[in-house]
């Protein structure tokens, strides 16, 4: 199964539980891929994030109501999951650019967009930040790790740690390579959920102790980006990898989190001058 097969079963699943709250697990598992890789997948392809697709397909269903039924406006505001016809007025005309009232009196033609003609579109974010993926092949990475559990923004506290760490171990007294591994997307877990390790490069033999943790990252094939700038962008070069050039790869991902690796430091570095390359791991 390829990936718009894939993510077009998530269409379906949608379409069919349109009026449901559907958690980000139920609509990874639909689509074969690891929670964290179906996000970025899902828009990246899509160009709509899920919780906007759901809410443009009510949109357009309640748009077909108004202008061939004759539902009153208050029941297809309940439909549409608004509380009060005001709510619904409101964000009916930010998606029309008319209230209810007037679109079923003007009948305007309107061109209602599937998934598929979402997935088909052209929204390139390899074009447009000048991105490139190649595949690489790495041996397996023996590193030492600070887990960090909570908002993404503090990340950043896991790292100082693990600098503190790894100095008193004198692994400063050359240039040591630096990695980041997240767990979860900061986008789709509540902020106190989210999982991410701060890790540098270590020799095989090295004992840990203290407050990190001992671990290795597989070797083998990955599909590896550059992205440049600050670290808050980097879902914009997720979504370029999983959304636009796996589907046109014929590749396939391991379902291991990705891999961040520091090509220089936020210390000494201005913010849109920062290097990370991305790395996910292909069968």
């Amino acid at each position: 199964m390829n990936v718009h097969e894939r993510i077009d079963r998530a269409l379906r699943y949608i379409e069919e539980h349109i009026d449901e709250t559907l958690s980000l697990d139920e609509l990874a598992k639909q689509s074969m891929y690891a929670p964290f890789h179906f996000h970025h997948v899902f828009k990246g392809l899509v160009g709509e994030g899920v919780a906007e697709y759901q809410r443009r397909l009510k949109m357009q269903r309640a748009a077909n109501a108004l202008l061939h039924g004759k539902k009153p406006i208050i029941e297809i505001a309940l439909q549409a999951g608004y509380g009060s016809q005001e709510a619904f007025t409101r964000a009916f005309k930010r998606w029309s650019s008319y209230t209810p009232k007037q679109y079923r009196s003007i009948r305007p033609r309107q061109n209602f967009v599937s998934g598929e003609q979402l997935m088909n579109a052209e929204h390139s974010l390899l074009k447009k930040y000048d991105l490139s993926v190649t595949i690489k092949e790495f041996e397996p990475i023996t590193v030492a790790c600070i887990r960090h559990t909570g908002p993404y923004t503090l990340c950043g506290d896991a790292h100082n740690a693990l600098c503190y760490w790894g100095g008193d171990r004198g692994l400063f007294n050359n240039k040591p390579q630096i990695y980041g591994i997240p767990y979860d997307d900061p986008a789709t877990v509540p902020e106190e959920k989210y999982r991410y390790d701060a890790c540098i490069a270590i020799p095989d033999d090295m004992e840990v102790d203290g407050n990190a943790e001992k671990k290795t990252i597989p070797g083998g094939r990955y599909a590896c980006i550059i992205h440049k700038g600050h670290y808050r962008n980097l879902a914009t070069t997720y979504r370029a990898i999983l959304g636009e050039w796996l589907p046109q790869s014929g590749e396939e991902l391991i379902n291991n989190p990705p891999v961040q690796v520091y090509l220089n430091s936020i210390v000494d570095t201005k913010d849109e001058d920062l290097l990370t390359e991305v790395r996910f791991a292909l069968v």
